[in-house]
Formats: C-alpha cells, structure tokens, sequence
C-alpha cells in the first residue's frame, strides 16, 4: 500500500522534485550500503589499483617523458 502511494507521489512531480527524489534514493542506499559493512562499496580507485601492472622500471613516475617520448631523464 505504501510503495502504490509513494508511487503516485513520485509520478505527481517534476522537474528539480524529480531530482530531489533521485538524489534522496541515492543517499538512502549509500546510508543502507554503510550500514552492513560486509557489503564492499565501490571505488574507482579498486579498478585503478586491479589494473596496475609491475613494470619493473623503478623511475618511471619520474621519467615517464624519457619512457613515453625519448627525452633526456631527469
């Protein structure tokens, strides 16, 4: 009964109510997510550390231009 009202309400509004109500679920699952902490949250910082590769060249943050370009090295 709730959910075929809360329906109604939501179907009743628009624009910037819209968004308000997309920004209010998004919080709640965050809040929800937070809450049970087994449940990983994501991060694009996983993805970035997954995809990092040992490439064995130990200055390569700072020769990256001499790696990528062939300039001098610093």
């Amino acid at each position: 009964m709730l959910t075929k009202k809360l329906k109604q309400e939501i179907e009743s509004l628009q624009g910037d109510g819209l968004r308000e109500i997309e920004l209010l679920i998004k919080a709640l699952k965050t809040k929800k997510t937070a809450r049970h902490p087994g449940k990983k949250q994501y991060s694009v910082f996983d993805e970035i550390t997954e995809a990092a590769t040992d490439v064995g060249i130990r200055d390569l943050a700072r020769n990256h231009d001499h790696y990528l370009y062939g300039v001098g090295k610093r």
